[in-house]
């Protein structure tokens, strides 16, 4: 009998487990120590497993960028549905902000600003985070222009204008948590909301907001407190 008809099938949960292993494995260890001083042996290591587990799945460490970044932007994507459900649009996308910004770990923002820096040398990981980006803006401009057409938003601005300086300032406030761990985010994103919410016009429910108050901020504020 062959050590390879030897070897135990795992389950789809199995193999599941330990490809989501592996990358957050490859997460801690690129987080810690950047892309290229981390080895793959390195990886193994934080991931219990050995090489030949790592290469089933991951054949280079670009590979495992583009597993990470493929996670980020389902992550993202998912947190969208806030805003492309929500009544109160603003308190859809405060709600998202959250999920993107404030409450991600600031590891996640020193990983990301690593594997954005990586990108300006690095054509592969550069299109992986083309196809990041092009997800997140299609996905955006899906659910502003439906609230367009559902008249839950007024946009004073064309949306095409608008939602390159919303991406902007939200991955302003993420790539800063990495630089400055003394970054108010919730204060940032409180600001962040009430602007936004000006320029929208938002209608429905947030409509209904006391003068002074930024809109859709309630959960923010408790970020804060």
């Amino acid at each position: 009998m062959s050590l390879k008809a030897a070897m135990p099938k795992l389950s789809d949960k199995q193999q599941h487990e330990r490809r989501t292993r592996i990358l957050d494995a490859a997460e801690q260890c690129f987080t810690r120590a950047g892309f290229h001083r981390t080895t793959m042996q390195d990886i193994c290591k934080a991931a219990g497993v050995s090489p030949g587990a790592i290469y089933t799945w991951f054949d280079s460490k670009e590979a495992l960028i583009g597993g990470i970044t493929a996670r980020n932007r389902d992550e993202v994507l998912a947190s969208f549905a806030a805003m492309a459900t929500a009544s109160d649009f603003v308190a859809g996308m405060a709600a998202t902000l959250e999920a993107c910004v404030l409450n991600q770990p600031r590891a996640k923002s020193v990983l990301c600003l690593e594997i954005a820096a990586e990108a300006t040398r690095n054509p592969a990981i550069a299109a992986m985070m083309a196809t990041f980006d092009d997800a997140v803006r299609t996905s955006l401009a899906d659910i502003l222009s439906r609230a367009v057409e559902e008249g839950r938003i007024k946009p004073q601005l064309p949306l095409r204008d608008l939602m390159p300086a919303m991406n902007a300032i939200a991955e302003g406030m993420f790539w800063r948590r990495a630089v400055d761990p003394a970054f108010d985010a919730a204060g940032a994103g409180r600001a962040f909301v009430a602007m936004v919410s000006a320029v929208l016009r938002p209608t429905a429910a947030g409509t209904a907001q006391k003068p002074g108050d930024a809109p859709g901020s309630a959960e923010l504020a408790e970020q804060g407190s």
